[in-house]
């Protein structure tokens, strides 16, 4: 009976806390030294107590003392002193098992090790059903490892004992709320105006290279004005342990009433598996997808796209996908084929209030017709900041070559004599306040600049710069 003890004595201080409670840290907490030839300095709970200093050779000659410091230790949530205070209570004849499993478990908890801490709390509630403390600890290091409904039927267990005190119910129920945020569907909306004085990108130049041959006027820059708009929802279903069923559905579209002509609407539905753990998402996502121009099916797709995200440390993230599409157009079948596409992307989270990316892309898309086949290699460069007086911004630079593989031939008659090969540039710059909210409802000041040069010019080459209000909205 005395592991029980010690796990309730101090229920309300070994509990982590979710991201989304509105709970403040226990302000007790221990205070350790850094060890020096073998000694701990240590405080026991309470602000006003004096702290001791133990050496190895006390702790070994006195094992109620190490029992204790070993409990403050567990839930003052420090690592390395478990660590240590561990291994010497572990060799006391009379050791208690159950704190000894609880220390092991706590331990690899707090070292991201939580398919151990989970295997070794579930022993101890096999044996002993009713420890609540321990039950809570397991609920959490579900929590943390994606593992969603055993989370959640875990902590509800836990709210029915009716030994629990109210300021831990309040935890688990802060724990809830946060799963079922995590359960909710996803969905976010944007919209802004458009003013486009080069919708159908292409050169201003009259003259079709070399060739005598001039375009006529719908082949020179054309002006639109209208709307732009983006829309998403998603949800994983939690299949059970860290398995989930997702969906997701992503839809693009400009509409311009000036100029239908050029209106597109594209549109992505992937449904496939997920793996979470604490550090990575492992993502297969079949989908298909259609694209709509001009008021008309334009083209559709269906392929699968394998994803992996992982959190090298609490800094750096690294993510990675890779995607194969079949295609189709509805109009032609010249540029019908598949299309590869590899990306990664590295990640570094400076602090809370920056972060920096890096990424490259190859894209191959081979076509029935080789002059529209082609290799496209891009770099990315991103830095986002949170600034002074709530002003937000986010900067992203790319740049991409886009070599195709036959010589170029337009519209089927007018060789052109190259093989075409394009270099494009992009800069994003976006604006905002991060305490303007109109209905929930945040807008922000974009700036966007691409840059098209081609070895074919007087068709490829273009410059396009946009300055929007846009306004998003996530659900």
């Amino acid at each position: 009976m005395k592991t029980l003890k010690f796990l309730t004595a101090l229920f309300p201080l070994f509990l982590t806390f979710p991201a989304s409670a509105n709970l403040a840290e226990p302000e007790q907490k221990i205070k350790v030294a850094t060890p020096k030839k073998a000694e701990l300095a240590v405080a026991p709970l309470g602000q006003n107590a004096m702290p001791m200093t133990v050496t190895e050779e006390d702790l070994k000659n006195n094992p109620t003392l190490t029992q204790q410091l070993l409990t403050q230790v567990i839930y003052a949530r420090e690592p390395q002193l478990i660590k240590k205070l561990l291994a010497i209570y572990k060799t006391f004849p009379e050791n208690d098992r159950l704190l000894v499993q609880f220390a092991e478990a706590k331990h690899a908890a707090l070292s991201g090790e939580l398919s151990k801490a989970i295997r070794v709390y579930r022993e101890m509630l096999a044996e002993r059903a009713d420890l609540n403390p321990v039950r809570i600890e397991l609920a959490i290091a579900l929590f943390q490892d994606k593992q969603n409904t055993a989370a959640t039927a875990q902590f509800q267990k836990a709210l029915s004992d009716p030994s629990t005190p109210a300021q831990v119910q309040q935890l688990i129920n802060a724990y809830l709320e946060a799963l079922q945020e995590r359960d909710a569907w996803q969905i976010s909306a944007s919209a802004y105006y458009v003013r486009d004085t080069n919708v159908n990108n292409t050169a201003d130049n009259r003259d079709i290279e070399q060739t005598g041959y001039v375009k006529n006027d719908d082949m020179m820059p054309q002006t639109a004005h209208g709307i732009a708009y983006s829309f998403s929802l998603g949800k994983d279903f939690n299949l059970g342990n860290r398995y989930y069923l997702a969906f997701e559905n992503e839809l693009f579209g400009k509409s311009y009433w000036d100029n239908h002509d050029y209106d597109d609407i594209y549109n992505r539905t992937s449904l496939g598996l997920r793996y979470k753990t604490a550090q990575s998402t492992l993502s297969l996502m079949p989908f298909y997808e259609k694209r709509w121009y001009g008021g008309e099916s334009y083209q559709w797709a269906n392929g699968a796209r394998l994803e992996l995200n992982h959190w090298l440390n609490p800094n750096w993230q690294l993510s990675s996908a890779a995607e194969f599409a079949k295609q189709r157009y509805f109009d032609t079948r010249s540029q019908d084929g598949n299309r590869k596409l590899i990306s990664a992307t590295l990640v570094w989270a400076r602090t809370p209030q920056q972060f920096f990316y890096f990424g490259g892309d190859f894209n191959r898309e081979t076509t029935r017709v080789k002059q529209y086949s082609s290799d496209t290699k891009s770099l990315r460069l991103g830095w986002g900041q949170e600034w002074s007086k709530g002003i937000s911004s986010r900067l992203a630079f790319g740049i991409s070559q886009r070599h195709y593989k036959d010589e170029a031939v337009l519209g089927g008659l007018i060789a052109l004599g190259k093989v075409r090969k394009d270099r494009i540039f992009n800069v994003n710059l976006t604006l905002w306040k991060r305490d303007w909210h109109i209905l929930g409802i945040t807008p922000k000041l974009q700036f966007s600049y691409r840059k098209q040069k081609s070895n074919i010019p007087t068709l490829y080459s273009y410059n396009r710069q946009n300055l929007n209000v846009i306004f998003e909205k996530s659900f």
